[in-house]
Order: C-alpha cells, then sequence, then structure tokens
C-alpha cells in the first residue's frame, strides 16, 4: 500500500509540474465562468451577467425548458465539446510520455529494485495515468454543480456523473496510448496511434449513425407511402361505390398508384441495400469502444422526459409536440420525404433508439476491449527485460 500511494503522489508531482494540467485547469475554470453567467429572469434568458439578453416565451425563470437547457448546454456542448474533445487531446498529449518514459529512461530499474511486483506496478502506474482526467473533471463539475444550483435552484448531484464517465471515456484511449507506448518507448508513436485510433472510432460511429438515421428515413418513407396508397385505394372504392368513375379520373388514380408503388418499390430496395453494409458496420461498432454513446450517457441521465429534452427543444417542440401519426401523414409522402416533419420524426425515433440500449452495454462491452488492450500491455510490460 505504501509503495502504491508513493506511485500515485508521484504521479502528481509529476503532472502538477506540467503546465498542461495548469493550462487545462485554467480553460476549465474560464468556461465555469462562462457557463455560471448564463440566467433566466421572467422575460427569458440572459449571458454574460446580464449584458446580452433575450426574451422568450418559453424559456424564462420558472419553465422546465429553462431547466433544460441549462443543463443541456452542459451536458451536450460543455461536456460534449470541451471535456469529450479539448480536454482530453490535452490530457493524452500531457500523459501519452508517461509509460515510454517509464519504461526507456532507466527509471523503472529503481523502481524494479523494491520489493514490488511488475503487474502491481503497471497496474498502479496505469491508474495513476488517469489521475489527469480525474482531478480534472472532479474540479470541473465541482463548479458547475454551484453554477446549476445557484441559477436554477435545484442541487443536481447527477452532475457528478460526468466524472466516472469522462474518467472511463478516457480510458479506452489511453489503454491504447499504454500499449503502444509499452512495446515501441516513443511517446510520439503512442500519441499519434491514439490520435488515429480515436479519430477511426469517430469516423466508424459516424457511419453507423448516418446509417442508422438513413434507415430510419427509408421506414418512415414507406409508412408515407402505404399510407397514401391506403387513401388512394379508399378514395377509388368511395367514388365507385357513390358513382360510376369516369375515365380521367380511373387514370389519373392509377397513375397516383403506379407512382407511390414504384416509389414504395425503390425505398424498399435501397433499404435492402443499406441492410447489406449497416449490419458489419454495427458488429464492428458493438466491438469498439463506444466513446460518443458513453458521453452520451449524461444527456440520457439528465432528460426529464421525452417531451422536455434539449434534442425536442432543438426539434422546435417547445409549444406542441406533434404525434407520430401526424409525422407520416402527407398527400402522396412526397411533402414528407423531403420535408421538415421528416427530419423531426428520424430525430425523434433516433433518440428513442438510442436511449433504448442499455448503459450496461454501452460501459461493459467498452471496458471489455480496455481489458483485451490492458492485458495485452501488461503482459508486454511484465515479459520484457528492463
Amino acid at each position: 500500500m505504501t509503495q502504491a500511494l508513493a506511485i500515485f503522489i508521484d504521479a502528481y508531482r509529476e503532472l502538477n509540474a506540467r503546465k498542461l494540467f495548469w493550462i487545462t485547469l485554467a480553460i476549465s475554470f474560464l468556461v465555469v465562468i462562462v457557463y455560471g453567467s448564463i440566467g433566466f429572469d421572467e422575460t427569458g434568458v440572459s449571458m454574460m451577467y446580464g449584458l446580452w439578453h433575450v426574451e422568450s416565451e418559453f424559456i424564462r425563470a420558472g419553465t422546465p425548458w429553462a431547466k433544460v437547457l441549462y443543463l443541456g448546454i452542459f451536458s451536450e456542448f460543455i461536456v460534449g465539446l470541451w471535456l469529450a474533445w479539448a480536454a482530453t487531446i490535452l490530457a493524452i498529449i500531457s500523459t501519452t510520455s508517461i509509460f515510454p518514459e517509464f519504461v526507456a529512461g532507466g527509471s523503472i530499474d529503481l523502481v524494479l529494485s523494491k520489493p514490488i511486483g511488475r503487474l502491481r506496478l503497471f497496474i498502479t502506474k496505469y491508474i495513476s495515468g488517469l489521475l489527469f482526467v480525474l482531478m480534472q473533471v472532479t474540479i470541473f463539475c465541482v463548479g458547475v454543480f454551484l453554477c446549476v444550483g445557484l441559477r436554477m435552484g435545484e442541487w443536481r448531484w447527477m452532475v457528478f456523473a460526468a466524472i466516472p464517465l469522462v474518467t472511463v471515456f478516457f480510458s479506452y484511449l489511453y489503454s491504447v496510448n499504454v500499449l503502444v507506448g509499452t512495446w515501441s518507448r516513443s511517446a510520439l508513436s503512442a500519441l499519434l496511434v491514439t490520435m488515429l485510433f480515436w479519430f477511426s472510432l469517430f469516423g466508424m460511429q459516424l457511419a453507423e449513425g448516418l446509417m442508422t438515421n438513413f434507415k430510419i428515413g427509408a421506414e418512415l418513407q414507406i409508412e408515407a407511402d402505404e399510407k397514401s396508397l391506403q387513401r388512394i385505394n379508399a378514395r377509388m372504392a368511395e367514388v365507385s361505390a357513390a358513382t360510376q368513375p369516369s375515365e380521367a379520373f380511373k387514370t389519373r388514380t392509377s397513375e397516383q398508384l403506379d407512382i407511390v408503388t414504384q416509389r414504395k418499390d425503390k425505398t424498399h430496395a435501397a433499404l435492402a441495400t443499406l441492410d447489406r453494409w449497416h449490419g458489419p458496420i454495427g458488429v464492428i461498432t458493438d466491438l469498439l469502444p463506444k466513446t460518443d454513446a458513453t458521453i452520451g450517457l449524461l444527456t440520457r441521465w439528465f432528460k426529464e422526459d421525452e417531451k422536455y429534452s434539449i434534442l425536442a427543444m432543438v426539434r422546435g417542440e417547445m409549444e406542441s409536440p406533434p404525434s407520430e401519426e401526424a409525422a407520416v401523414e402527407a398527400d402522396d409522402g412526397e411533402n414528407f420525404r423531403s420535408g421538415r416533419q421528416r427530419d423531426a420524426e428520424v430525430s425523434r425515433r433516433m433518440e428513442k433508439e438510442t436511449d433504448a440500449v442499455s448503459a450496461w452495454w454501452i460501459i461493459g462491452s467498452s471496458l471489455g476491449f480496455e481489458a483485451v488492450v490492458f492485458g495485452l500491455a501488461a503482459w508486454i510490460f511484465c515479459r520484457r527485460d528492463f
């Protein structure tokens, strides 16, 4: 225990001596100050402590949308952009030299001369490398917690859920960084491979999300076309029951049926092609760490219900959210295919589909990948001659 504590203290001193640690902390402090400048009154929302004000009927003091906006700014933008991107890049740069310098600079000989097992040494050093993110996010969340409590009058302890989520998110990348650093003994190689791995993950997850978007859009188009066919056939039956339809009416109705049927068949074919590509990509993303989904859990946990969410606000559903039936209503499905209703309904269904994925699966499968990478790095560390 004393040896592990000494390694943690040494890691803290090492981080404390790095300028990037204090630069990141200073930027986080500025972000908290700007976040705390957002306020609400009886007429709307203000920023920069009242220097800029926007009147709004829905986003004002005491309304649920004010709470949604304030918490959504934290979970979607501050965590999603600052902590999960900019601060993570700075953390990777700051910690990427820990293992390469440890195994290549001769410092490991002094540590191994003490009665401590290699595996225990590796695990302790690995955990100490996560201190950068853990300390940064903890200090940051304390500031956000105070801002939410003072501005909204609610002390939302869920804010501190960002600490384990961001730390776990960083650990996915850090495991790859440690593996490459231990194997190559090069900090530059570890940094480049980690960044490449991260952007590859981003590309795979973006591709999977776009395919899901297109798939849901195609399914909605098929639903709209089926409703159009039902209406056309019902109108034809109604006219035929009342009187003998004219040839012009029959021709026009037949043309409408052909147009909608052909469009429906083409959409079915496109959906089948999309499924052939979506399946393998989905399997790959299941095996890899789910960085976006891990950070996205915070937004899900902040959500009061489906009606009051930051995504519902972006869709413009503050006044009256449309029903699912209204989303696929169109005379012939053409307006729906290119209209705003279609985009809003796709967003709603994607949100439901994302929320249906278990948090245990998101984090558990990602940690499973990390465990494999960690085990390989530990094996290299324990077997190598120093």
